[in-house]
């Protein structure tokens, strides 16, 4: 369902476009990628946020929680471009790109909450990062720092 959403929504807004990257860092964004976003952004919105037994709570706790830990990660991206960020503001304050990152908040949401493990929200994370920004046209804002 992720997928069908962030592609519809990426290409017809204009935020995914078809494209290599070509960079003398393209080698090592896989890695980079890895780490931050995907690791650390995960680590907390999903594995602070979100009670690794949610589901022993009952499904409507987990949704709940998976809700809560999906606004936080949502609201994180405009503050963050707002705040550390700012050439990042265009599109980490795009209705669309928030689109995305809402459905990807909820995918790793209950990925987390149903396999228990930090790993599938952050293998989730980082094949999306990856795959835009190496293939899509995404911006990589490591190589603007």
């Amino acid at each position: 369902m992720f997928a069908i959403i962030a592609v519809s929504v990426g290409f017809g807004a204009g935020l995914f476009q078809f494209g290599w990257l070509d960079s003398p860092l393209t080698p090592l964004l896989p890695f980079l990628l890895f780490v931050f976003p995907s690791f650390l952004e995960e680590a907390f919105f999903r594995g602070v946020l979100i009670p690794r037994n949610i589901l022993d709570s009952g499904v409507v706790k987990a949704a709940w929680a998976v809700g809560i830990s999906t606004v936080v990660f949502v609201v994180w991206h405009p503050l963050n471009a707002l705040a550390f960020n700012p050439t990042a503001i265009p599109l980490f304050l795009n209705p669309w790109f928030l689109v995305i990152t809402c459905a990807l908040g909820v995918t790793c949401g209950y990925g987390y909450a149903l396999s228990r493990s930090i790993w599938v929200p952050v293998i989730i994370h980082w094949v999306t990062v990856t795959v835009w920004v190496l293939f899509l046209g995404g911006r990589n804002l490591m190589l603007e720092l």
